[in-house]
């Protein structure tokens, strides 16, 4: 018991396997999901950061916690990494203990500088267990409870956030 597809043993897209549109062509802008989108697919939207919240929080999944389930396997705490300018900016070292907020929350962790994260931009992983920071809260504190505009889904990479040392 082998299951074949239908299109044979090894289908190849575009060779024998087309699209699956009305017209066996791939559409890249396809009219009803255009329609969609408040803006349309490809419109220009403004980065929704501010001068109280300038930083766009991502929430990625690292390779040891892909997702909660692993979160028991790692106990120490997890930091939020900063690009160097902006941890310049707010006068915080590497390992100083840092409050990163907004409207909705905040989350204290230690800090990471790292290079290779753009300025304007915080990493704090996806998955985290209340052990992992410093007052039990994690980056799901901080995302909106809003929907993007096409499919409904969750808007994570939504959080506008600050960041400030905390004085010893």
């Amino acid at each position: 018991g082998v299951a074949i597809p239908a299109d044979g043993p090894s289908p190849m897209l575009f060779v024998d396997l087309p699209p699956a549109t009305a017209d066996r062509k791939v559409n890249l802008v396809p009219a009803a999901l255009d329609a969609e989108a408040p803006h349309g697919l490809y419109a220009f939207q403004a980065d929704p950061g501010t001068d109280e919240f300038p930083l766009a929080l991502i929430s990625p999944a690292v390779a040891h916690m892909v997702s909660s389930t692993f979160g028991q396997l790692r106990r120490a705490h997890v930091p939020v990494e900063l690009s160097p300018d902006d941890a310049q900016a707010r006068g915080i070292r590497a390992g100083d203990r840092v409050r990163v907020w907004n409207a909705r929350g905040e989350v204290i962790v230690a800090a990471a500088i790292n290079k290779d994260v753009r300025a304007g931009v915080a990493v704090l992983p996806k998955n985290l267990w209340q052990h992992h920071t410093a007052n039990s809260a994690t980056s799901n504190t901080l995302c909106p409870d809003t929907i993007a505009d096409l499919s409904a889904s969750a808007c994570y990479n939504d959080a506008r956030i600050q960041i400030a040392r905390i004085a010893d």
